[in-house]
């Protein structure tokens, strides 16, 4: 398994407390609000990777779950890319049938949630509507493997994928993030005046291969 250390691989059941971690550093300090570092938080995240990495639903998009994995074979970054299919939601409420449900678990507030998740799914929406795509929804590096070109992997394999299937791919890039994004070909959506002000993070949209 070391050959497979600096690569792209696809995440299992095994990892899940791995991405659990990765997740957790990545939103930590004020992500902590939304995501809390507590008993409850996690069960909500390990039951939200099993739904990614679980059967595949007529109701839900399609999810990938990317990983690159140390000598040891751990994963130290991760992407989670979700195949939206022509009409399937994606707005308001959608990342209810992404994410698991909260509403059973201590400490987890469906508010906060939606607070974070439906600001970006507006922009996602202006800039895609009811097209078929890839959507990168998360890309994370535990602090201790970044600068080494991981991420950009994770987002390379992405871009393949929806070009293997002919269709764009979306992400909602934060600052850190534009670099990449430019180099694999995404390009920002200048959506301010229908989001009615500047979108949380930057929509970038790569056009499908031509």
């Amino acid at each position: 398994m070391a050959g497979q250390a600096g690569k792209v691989s696809l995440a299992n059941t095994d990892d899940i407390t791995d991405l659990i971690e990765i997740f957790w550093e990545a939103f930590s300090g004020p992500g902590e609000v939304v995501f809390p570092h507590t008993e409850g938080g996690r069960k909500w995240l390990q039951r939200s990777f099993e739904n990614f990495l679980g059967q595949k639903s007529y109701y839900r998009p399609e999810t990938k779950v990317a990983v690159v994995r140390n000598l040891n074979s751990r994963p130290v970054a991760l992407a989670i890319a979700h195949v939206v299919r022509p009409g399937q939601s994606i707005a308001g409420k959608s990342w209810k049938t992404r994410w698991a449900r909260c509403e059973d678990i201590p400490g987890l507030s469906e508010e906060k949630l939606s607070e974070f998740f439906e600001p970006l799914a507006k922009a996602h929406y202006l800039v895609v509507g009811k097209e078929g795509h890839v959507f990168i929804e998360l890309i994370m590096t535990k602090s201790t493997s970044r600068g080494r070109g991981y991420a950009s992997a994770l987002v390379g394999w992405v871009t393949k994928l929806a070009d293997d299937l002919d269709i764009p791919c979306y992400l909602d890039a934060g600052m850190r993030g534009l670099g990449i994004c430019d180099r694999c070909g995404f390009k920002a959506q200048d959506i301010e005046m229908r989001y009615g002000g500047p979108p949380p993070c930057t929509p970038m949209l790569r056009s499908k291969k031509q």
